[in-house]
């Protein structure tokens, strides 16, 4: 008799859950197929947004609290500060690099890099004779199959470049209509996104500082130090004569991401260069140069705010990085610090709400 009137094991409930809870995630899941051609350009808006939003609340003030003007405005100054300039500098990069290619290929065949590596592995050979020695011919053919498989990539991505023009003007034409109402919006849609978390008010408050801090100090600390030890090769570059300073000024921000080795892996050869070249004093007065102004502030600038905002380990922030670099490319560097942030948060509500109860 108790069997008979014991509840049943699936109800009607839990039926209309079921159904709702399937629609929705098949929703969410047709949506995001949809906006994954847009993705790049969706995370890039957001990137600036939240990078740029403290300058729009100050101008919001400035125009009164009227939200479009002010990210209208916004919108405009990021195209004139941010893209135009980012786009300048590409035309720039890619005329030096075809430059850069022409002159390393006329070096190689013309025998000058083979006799300078000839006089390098004999000075190195004297002062340190367990290297193992490598001779200018075999050198030749390194480089020239080197510049073999640069010439076919450089030819893949300009000829995909090429057919795919269309497709980057009108990601860029979505990321700032994106930046435009995440300017305008963003608060709101971070109150939504609030709202549906689960968590107290408190956990959603230490999450949403995590992601705060974990944000800028990663922008801060990595991208603009990259940025800034990159400008200052470049300049170095361009001080003491080496050619192509936009260029190697441009790689040097790129390696500056690196944990290891960083901008030193350009300014170095750089120096040496121009020692090779018979430039002494320009070779003696760059690698100065790239200690004190480009790799020394990194040394101690790099931990000082990543550390100290993030409040994770250096060693867990290498591991953020380097994997986000492997799975999302650029973006990684971004993405890879913020996921170990937020799952240390995550880590925290469960031993406060599971753990230590």
């Amino acid at each position: 008799m108790n069997n008979l009137n014991a509840p049943p094991f699936i109800t009607r409930g839990h039926l209309i859950s079921l159904a709702f809870f399937s629609v929705l995630f098949f929703l969410v899941y047709e949506l995001g197929q949809m906006l994954m051609p847009f993705s790049s350009a969706l995370l890039w808006a957001a990137i600036l947004a939240l990078a740029l939003y403290p300058w729009y609340t100050k101008l919001l003030v400035l125009v009164k609290g009227r939200a479009g003007l002010a990210a209208a405005i916004m919108t405009t100054l990021t195209v004139l500060v941010v893209v135009g300039p980012a786009i300048a500098l590409i035309g720039v990069l890619a005329t030096q690099a075809v430059d850069l290619y022409q002159g390393a290929s006329e070096l190689v065949f013309s025998g000058k890099l083979t006799s300078a590596w000839n006089t390098l592995a004999d000075w190195l050979l004297k002062r340190m004779p367990y290297l193992p020695a490598i001779s200018g011919t075999e050198v030749k053919a390194m480089l020239l199959k080197g510049f073999g498989d640069f010439s076919s990539s450089m030819a893949f991505q300009l000829g995909g470049l090429l057919k795919n023009t269309l497709a980057v003007l009108l990601n860029l034409l979505i990321m700032l209509v994106s930046l435009f109402f995440f300017f305008r919006s963003g608060e709101s849609y971070y109150r939504t996104a609030m709202e549906l978390l689960p968590f107290t008010l408190e956990q959603k408050r230490a999450i949403a500082l995590k992601f705060h801090d974990t944000f800028t100090a990663v922008i801060n600390g990595v991208f603009l130090i990259a940025l800034l030890q990159g400008t200052m090769t470049g300049v170095g570059f361009a001080l003491f004569g080496v050619p192509f300073a936009v260029f190697w000024g441009f790689l040097a921000a790129i390696l500056a991401l690196l944990p290891i080795g960083g901008a030193a892996l350009v300014w170095l050869p750089g120096a040496a260069y121009l020692y090779l070249s018979g430039s002494t004093l320009h070779s003696i007065l760059l690698a100065l140069w790239g200690t004190l102004l480009v790799s020394l502030p990194d040394n101690f600038l790099k931990p000082l705010i990543i550390g100290k905002k993030a409040k994770i380990s250096s060693f867990f922030l290498f591991l953020g990085i380097l994997g986000g670099l492997q799975m999302y490319g650029f973006l990684g560097i971004l993405f890879g610090p913020l996921v170990v942030t937020l799952l240390t948060a995550f880590i925290q509500i469960y031993r406060e709400e599971f753990v230590e109860q």
